[in-house]
């Protein structure tokens, strides 16, 4: 290998967007700490909330993901330039001067931003994904020094198929021709048109995903490109803040509500894999697929999918739609409602059936991800890495087989009691105490209701019937009352204990 990460980035700028998001968080910090000698980063952040731009990236600094930057090496954040700008904007928003001084400086650019609400509506999904990204190259286009643009995509962007290789397929509609359809369309013409347009893909975030790939490779012609698909990225795995997480989407917010056990059904297969990757690991392949691809001529795009896989434990999966909406309607819905309706006898606050609508919205938003599986193809991936010097794989790790997520899984769960709910840890003796607590009031609760079970069908059985039944149906009745427990005990999950 003839190259090194930190030296491709010496005295390089870098513009990114998104990086007042999840993984872009990650991505400035990592390259702050590991990229010494990096140029300029410029930062396109839009004003939002009453907040500029920089004071909006000041906030973002304050997180803890970024104490190790503050304690080492406070003087890297001078290299920090936020930009104000927006992907929903022509010209990207930016004012001559900005402009201007990105596209003779820039060397690097990395597009980590898009909407990620899966339920958002089909013309701001558009126009913040596909848009946006077109906007984005067309910027690039103009840049004098420009040797790696990296685009974020998603490895759902062609969920529709079982099977993905590293490719861009052909969307179900040309982008240039929806883009000129919906500019004229109104809302209620446009929401009639979007199940079509979706087929078997779940929302408009996997669809303009894979729209938006479709037009870079339309757009970009002649740009040293490369995309990134990763699957769902999770919690931190290791530098600086293993289980570091700074949202509830995705299994966050599934690990978050089992473990409070606001949520003990779900539907899906308990076979079923989550393609979770760790955030870090993500932002360490971009990285580095951006060294690497500075350092190669090759005109045609790189794809780099991410994946890997666990199942999700701690709650009960139902394969049978109705079997889950009638086990959600009378272990969630129903309690909820009556918790409620005695708050509100006694003067409280009603809230417990707003925070299960909460619950299924996240559980619905979820659904086709619990029940159906893919195949990735990732063959570029293992040999980037093998391609790497050693103290470049220690330094950007993203060799997921080296993931232990037992380990993982812990670190996650306790990030989300950290950095989610805020909860002390030095009380955890006291929630395990809690929790066991619970745990007995519950087990002896299930211990009754098999009693009852036991009684009702022994009188219905011997007081009602002349025809005494076999021996085998007294076996199969004690087997309720001993079994249940012993059952219920199993079912006690490790995220649960934990939080």
């Amino acid at each position: 290998m003839s190259w090194r990460v930190k030296d491709v980035y010496s005295d390089r700028c870098i513009l990114l967007t998104g990086s007042t998001g999840f993984l872009g968080k990650v991505l400035v910090e990592k390259i702050l700490w590991a990229v010494p000698n990096v140029g300029q980063i410029f930062l396109l952040i839009r004003p939002a909330k009453g907040m500029s731009p920089k004071e909006r990236l000041e906030k973002v600094l304050k997180d803890p993901l970024f104490n190790r930057i503050r304690e080492h090496k406070p003087h890297m954040f001078s290299k920090l330039v936020p930009i104000s700008g927006d992907l929903m904007e022509d010209n990207l928003g930016l004012n001559q001067h900005d402009m201007q001084n990105i596209c003779d400086e820039v060397s690097i650019v990395i597009h980590s931003a898009a909407t990620v609400k899966f339920d958002e509506q089909l013309k701001d999904a558009v126009e913040m994904n596909v848009v946006g990204t077109t906007r984005l190259v067309a910027l690039c286009h103009k840049m004098k020094n420009l040797v790696a643009l990296v685009h974020v995509s998603t490895a759902y962007a062609n969920c529709d198929r079982a099977e993905t290789e590293e490719k861009v397929y052909e969307p179900p509609v040309a982008p240039q021709k929806l883009l000129e359809a919906i500019r004229w369309m109104d809302n209620d013409m446009i929401a009639l048109i979007t199940p079509k347009l979706l087929g078997n893909r779940p929302n408009t975030y996997t669809l303009t995903k894979a729209l938006a790939e479709t037009q870079l490779v339309e757009d970009a012609k002649q740009l040293p490109v490369i995309i990134i698909r990763p699957s769902i990225v999770g919690a931190m795995w290791k530098d600086p803040l293993p289980g570091w997480t700074d949202n509830i989407n995705g299994p966050t917010g599934i690990f978050a509500a089992v473990g409070k056990g606001v949520l003990t059904n779900m539907c899906g297969s308990v076979h079923s894999k989550a393609d979770i990757i760790p955030v870090d690991i993500v932002a360490n392949m971009i990285i580095v697929a951006a060294a690497h691809r500075a350092t190669t001529m090759q005109v045609s795009i790189l794809m780099y999918p991410m994946q890997e896989c666990f199942a999700i434990p701690s709650t009960r999966f139902h394969s049978s739609r109705r079997m889950f909406e009638l086990n959600y309607y009378v272990k969630h819905h129903i309690p909820a409602s009556t918790m409620d309706f005695v708050s509100g006898l006694i003067g409280r606050k009603s809230k417990n059936v707003r925070l299960y609508a909460k619950v299924w919205r996240m559980v619905e938003t979820l659904h086709y991800f619990t029940t159906h599986g893919w195949t990735f193809q990732s063959k570029n991936l293992p040999k980037l890495w093998d391609s790497l010097h050693f103290e470049d794989q220690q330094q950007f790790n993203f060799d997921i087989r080296q993931l232990d997520w037992d380990s993982y899984l812990f670190d996650y769960v306790m990030g989300i009691k950290r950095y989610i709910l805020k909860d002390d840890l030095d009380q955890l003796q006291v929630a395990r105490a809690n929790l066991a607590r619970n745990s007995a009031i519950h087990l002896f609760l299930m211990k009754l209701n098999a009693a009852l079970k036991f009684h009702v069908q022994y009188w219905l059985r011997f007081v009602r019937c002349t025809t005494k039944p076999a021996i085998e149906d007294h076996t199969s009745l004690v087997v309720i009352l001993v079994a249940q427990p012993q059952a219920a005990r199993r079912s006690a999950s490790y995220v649960r204990e934990i939080i």
